[in-house]
């Protein structure tokens, strides 16, 4: 068995990255003006740590279980079971100089319930500042994004990020979840306009699907302000913090020593 002391000893170097990256990300999501290219590289960062579970490696010899904050999106999971959405997007990020909540949007022309719908659509009453506390399964499994019914969770818009839209890696969308996420990249885009952030939804038309990557450098999508969102959830979270603590009184120990 690998003692406690050993555990911290050969993960002491990826707990000076942590430490690094976590000032990092914390000068990032404070600032609400990242451009495209900024979010996007925030994916590596995020992938070492929850997908490829560095946090659980760092955290578990020092102070144990890790809980993750998140949005408590189950108001739009139960109101979603009634109605399907058209578009969701959980959001909660600084972005365009401002904020972005939850983005929703139902289909009430094309459904043949339509007529039904049409003067029963409202959005779900959420407190957007609630939270809930998950492990770091529960964290990258939460769904974040919906695209004509189909949820992607939160580990798969990273991977995507990281893996496919040159976070870390370029590549072509080849797994249901990767076109999904490609499809509303091209769907929903948010731009400054005046004193205000402007939601493009379906340019392309609500019976048009597209993979087709447009440049846009003064706009943001959806899938880019989720990925941030995870960042800044990350950020806020209060093991996170413990755990920061906890690594720099050990650094300062082991200087002294």
């Amino acid at each position: 068995m690998i003692h406690r002391a050993e555990r911290l000893e050969a993960t002491r170097e990826a707990a000076v990255a942590f430490l690094e990256d976590v000032q990092y990300l914390r000068s990032m999501t404070q600032r609400s003006d990242l451009s495209a290219a900024e979010i996007r590289r925030l994916s590596g960062l995020l992938r070492r740590l929850l997908v490829d579970r560095d946090l659980l490696k760092i955290s578990a010899p020092r102070i144990g279980r890790v809980l993750l904050r998140a949005p408590d999106n189950n108001p739009y999971y139960r109101a979603e079971r009634h109605r399907p959405f058209m578009f969701f997007a959980s959001g909660r990020a600084n972005v365009l100089g401002g904020f972005s909540g939850v983005i929703l949007a139902y289909d009430v022309v094309s459904h043949p319930l339509a007529p039904i719908w049409s003067s029963k659509v409202t959005v779900p009453e959420v407190d957007i500042n609630k939270t809930v506390d998950l492990k770091l399964d529960g964290f990258m499994s939460q769904r974040v994004l919906c695209y004509r019914g189909k949820w992607v969770h939160r580990g798969a818009v990273i991977k995507y990020v990281a893996n496919v839209a040159s976070g870390v890696h370029s590549g072509h969308p080849k797994d249901p979840d990767e076109i999904l996420l490609a499809q509303m990249r091209s769907s929903t885009i948010l731009s400054r306009r005046g004193d205000g952030v402007h939601i493009e939804l379906f340019p392309h038309g609500v019976d048009t699907d597209t993979t087709v990557f447009s440049h846009r450098p003064e706009a943001l999508d959806a899938v880019l302000i989720e990925l941030l969102a995870a960042a800044s959830f990350f950020i806020e979270t209060p093991s996170i913090a413990a755990l920061e603590r906890f690594i720099q009184d050990e650094l300062e120990l082991r200087i002294e020593n």
